[in-house]
């Protein structure tokens, strides 16, 4: 049996002008209302509301309530830079230069061409002190395959931020201990290869190519050691210097006598620097290379400590002579009879033929380790000490079956007899 029910037509029967009649399902009339704005109000009222049921009483439906947005967060000087360093680290090259000036924008573009060259993973800002429109802020950076501790390496920059639009850049009060770093101009031109990047200012651009050849050759060699003391290098990166920038980059710590460098940067690796002007030939370049990237390879990432000195050096000039072993080297000539293996650090100060004299001693020194008791025992060594902290004689026991006394008797007995 099918109820009757009531029906309403929205184009109803009419009567009177301005009326409509609505009747029920037999026909009968019951009503006359006036229709005009009520119908379509009601419409209205049907086609924009939302029934949900009733939270206190789940039998009663009730109309929803419209949901107001949250108002966006104001813009703080802190996101502005907050996105700026997320543009970088994604390859967003519209989104770095977003809040920068007109007056700025070849600056920054110069950055951002840099820092993509050398493969940075992840660049983060934070602000140290802010005196609006002023604020000084470090911005900490890490490398693409290296581990990114909470110890980044870091530059500090002075910025003047207006309306959230950087309108001035410098350096800030208190300068980060690596500053100025070889990129942060933004002025350099990039060779990239397999194994090394290779950055240098324009008016070196010429020996680009070449220094590239053999920094490739030495990473080959470089990465063999890395294995042994389980330091695999992601990427090597190398910067050569004019001798004004040699004065300048990290600070110009580099020594009258020194031809090239490693910079630690802490856990995140290591670069390296150095100034082919003061290199005679290919195969001083070539050595002095696989020199510094020995150091990345053995010590890059940890901190040494000054009184390993010998065994630092030692290592990597073993490395960088490779495939000549120390008696086929010019340390030959420099070597001195020694007293003992871990010779004291070098004094600030010394002359050439002190340092010729203990470069000559480590590097013979670890030969005589390898000649004893063979490179991956010698390597494995290396890795304890340097890389691990182990004791020296807890180090020697454990690799060699000996104490570091013993060791060091028969390696100071083997380079007297080396004495040229």
């Amino acid at each position: 049996m099918r109820q009757k029910r009531a029906s309403v037509s929205l184009c109803p029967q009419t009567g009177p002008a301005g009326e409509a009649r609505v009747r029920d399902g037999t026909g009968a009339h019951d009503r006359v209302r006036h229709v005009g704005g009520l119908i379509l109000a009601a419409v209205l009222a049907i086609t924009v509301s939302v029934l949900v049921t009733d939270p206190d009483d789940p039998t009663r439906v009730v109309p929803a309530v419209a949901a107001v947005p949250s108002p966006k967060p104001p813009e703080t000087v802190e996101r502005v830079l907050a996105a700026q360093a997320a543009a970088l680290t994604r390859g967003d090259r519209a989104g770095w230069l977003k809040p920068v000036a007109p007056a700025l924008r070849q600056r920054y573009q110069n950055l951002y061409r840099s820092l993509r060259a050398l493969h940075v993973a992840t660049v983060d800002y934070r602000v140290t002190a802010k005196k609006l429109p002023v604020v000084e802020v470090e911005l900490s950076y890490c490398f693409a395959g290296a581990v990114c501790p909470k110890d980044r390496p870091k530059i500090a920059q002075r910025l003047t931020i207006k309306s959230n639009v950087i309108t001035a850049e410098g350096r800030a009060t208190r300068l980060s201990d690596l500053q100025p770093t070889p990129w942060e101009k933004g002025d350099l031109v990039f060779a990239q290869g397999k194994r090394v990047t290779v950055g240098a200012p324009p008016a070196l651009k010429g020996r680009l190519k070449e220094i590239l050849a053999i920094a490739e050759s030495a990473a080959a060699i470089d990465d063999r050691y890395a294995a042994y003391v389980d330091n695999r290098q992601p990427r090597y990166r190398l910067f050569i210097a004019t001798d004004k920038l040699w004065r300048t980059w990290y600070g110009g710590k580099a020594t009258d006598w020194a031809v090239g460098y490693m910079q630690p940067l802490g856990g995140t690796g290591a670069d390296v620097v150095i100034n082919p002007s003061r290199l005679p030939n290919r195969a001083a370049l070539r050595e002095v290379i696989q020199h510094e990237l020995g150091h990345v390879a053995t010590i890059g990432g940890v901190t040494s400590r000054h009184e390993d000195m010998w065994l630092v050096e030692g290592v990597a000039e073993y490395i960088g002579a490779q495939p000549k072993r120390a008696f086929d080297t010019y340390n030959r000539w420099s070597l001195r009879k020694p007293t003992q293996l871990a010779a004291r650090p070098l004094r600030d100060g010394a002359g050439d033929k002190e340092v010729a004299a203990f470069y000559a001693q480590g590097h013979f020194a670890v030969d005589c380790l390898v000649t004893a008791f063979g490179e991956p025992r010698a390597m494995e060594f290396v890795r304890l000490r340097l890389r691990l902290g182990d004791d020296l004689d807890d180090a020697a026991r454990s690799v060699f079956g000996t104490d570091f006394r013993h060791v060091t008797t028969t390696c100071v007995n083997w380079m007297s007899h080396q004495v040229g």
